[in-house]
């Protein structure tokens, strides 16, 4: 009689647990919605932790009501594997805190579940290392005394390196939380405590339960998670934490390989691959994102043309070649005619769209070692390379008769676009020339192209350093009607 109203709190105290999981499953789900950024992240992987902890316990239901102990095994390591998500809550970016699951992290999982897998195997049954007592009383070393410890762990250091407060306090907890659930487990399972399902044990179970159930239930950002953290914070959780699973595999590994020599070479090259694969993606990532910081250094925004650093850099070393070589080069300047009345009368998104066009119709015309740039405004500079006064004008001419040899078509309909254009060509040694005298005559011809009439091209060729005067014809008109 006695033997069976144990079965029956057993069970009675599986069921009551059962519900608290369930409850931590549902809570978790009801955070996830609440949440944003990394919040949503983290009671991902809780959600997931709970909800295989809850199909452990189901089966844990089963056994005591069927007494079908031969699924014992099974139950105990579906228990284990629930520890698996959580190992993942360390994994996410500070500096793209963010919902979606990455690529790098299939890695990260991965390494989570060889370090699982590392324990599991230490543990085994023929190992038999004989760490049986921890040395702490009533305390055995056990699966999950030796994973909960990692984990809490690293989850202490992870608070530690936070300028968030409420993601320290909610590492914190979790780590308590670990703490104290490896702790029980290791006194359950060292056998001379000699404990019975049933028993007044198993309200620590259910105590600890409650502790996640509580996080979950009062879980509220009441400040953004994805503050942007210190240097030292970034490194740490970018570059430290995605190793601390592999050093505890190691770890692990080096005890085994005297048994299992074969599996533990297996292992360890796995993990090994896994980190160089990680390292791998890194490094390609940054470089991606150093080229396109460099791109958005030297290029307009709008039209995609060099911006105007990048063009005036670009004269100078083409000035700089003709010093040294003594040849050719051409430099044209283009603005778009009336283009104020374009913005006035159709908007500023219709006018961006003509510029983006006038500039891809340039651009189609020019040589590959020539460079255009956006200049200002709806100015744009022409560099053209090893070009005298007639191949500069020629070059000049077909960039204008690109760009208005039909409408440019837009949002608010086809829009005839046209472009005056002043050039300078410069032949021979230019030791007295420099950027700012060829950009100013270059701004004097287009001047001159706009006084008599736009739409065309006005320039002059230099010899040397000796500029011929270009003709003030037209400057009449201002710097308000050269801009419209």
């Amino acid at each position: 009689m006695e033997i069976q109203w144990a079965n029956i709190r057993g069970f009675l105290s599986d069921v009551v647990q059962l519900l608290l999981g369930v409850l931590c499953v549902l809570e978790s789900i009801q955070a996830f919605r609440r949440s944003t950024g990394a919040g949503r992240y983290y009671w991902r992987w809780l959600a997931a932790t709970f909800g295989v902890w809850v199909g452990a316990q189901f089966l844990g239901v089963y056994i005591d009501a069927t007494a079908s102990h031969f699924l014992d095994p099974l139950d105990n390591l579906l228990f284990f594997l629930s520890g698996i998500p959580f190992g993942m809550l360390l994994f996410l970016d500070p500096d793209h805190e963010n919902n979606r699951l990455d690529r790098l992290h299939l890695l990260d999982f991965g390494q989570v579940c060889g370090f699982w897998v590392c324990v599991y195997l230490y543990f085994s049954k023929d190992q038999n290392f004989g760490l049986t007592d921890t040395g702490w009383g009533p305390f055995g070393w056990s699966t999950s005394l030796v994973f909960n410890g990692v984990l809490a762990l690293s989850f202490v250091l992870r608070a530690a390196v936070t300028n968030s407060g409420l993601v320290r306090t909610f590492f914190g907890q979790m780590a308590l939380y670990l703490f104290f659930s490896g702790l029980a487990d290791s006194y359950f399972s060292f056998a001379p405590n000699q404990v019975e399902p049933g028993s007044r044990f198993d309200l620590i179970w259910s105590v600890l339960l409650c502790v996640p159930l509580v996080i979950a239930a009062t879980w509220k950002e009441t400040e953004p998670l994805s503050a942007v953290p210190k240097r030292g914070q970034r490194i740490v959780v970018n570059q430290l934490f995605p190793l601390l699973y592999p050093f505890f595999s190691l770890l692990l590994i080096a005890q085994i390989a005297g048994k299992r020599r074969a599996l533990s070479s297996y292992i360890g090259s796995i993990i090994f691959a896994a980190v160089g694969v990680r390292v791998l993606i890194i490094q390609s990532r940054l470089i991606r994102a150093q080229e396109m910081l460099q791109f958005e250094a030297t290029h307009d925004v709008l039209t995609g043309l060099s911006n105007r650093r990048a063009i005036l850099e670009c004269l100078e070393k083409e000035l700089e070649r003709q010093k040294r070589n003594g040849d050719s080069v051409g430099v044209i300047m283009a603005d778009a005619d009336h283009f104020k009345k374009i913005n006035d009368s159709y908007g500023h998104a219709v006018g961006d769209q003509v510029l983006r066009e006038v500039a891809r119709r340039m651009l189609s015309c020019l040589r590959i070692y020539d460079s255009v740039g956006r200049y200002g405004g709806e100015e744009f500079l022409i560099v053209v390379p090893n070009c005298d006064g007639r191949k500069t004008f020629a070059s000049a001419e077909r960039l204008r008769e690109s760009v208005a040899q039909e409408p440019v078509t837009t949002n608010a309909g086809s829009i005839p676009v046209t472009v005056s254009m002043g050039l300078i060509a410069t032949t021979g040694c230019a030791d007295g020339l420099d950027c700012s005298i060829l950009l100013r005559m270059v701004d004097e011809a287009l001047y001159s192209a706009k006084a008599k009439g736009r739409n065309r091209v006005e320039g002059a060729f230099l010899w040397g350093a000796e500029p011929e005067p270009v003709s003030d014809a037209g400057r009449t008109d201002d710097r308000e009607t050269r801009r419209s």
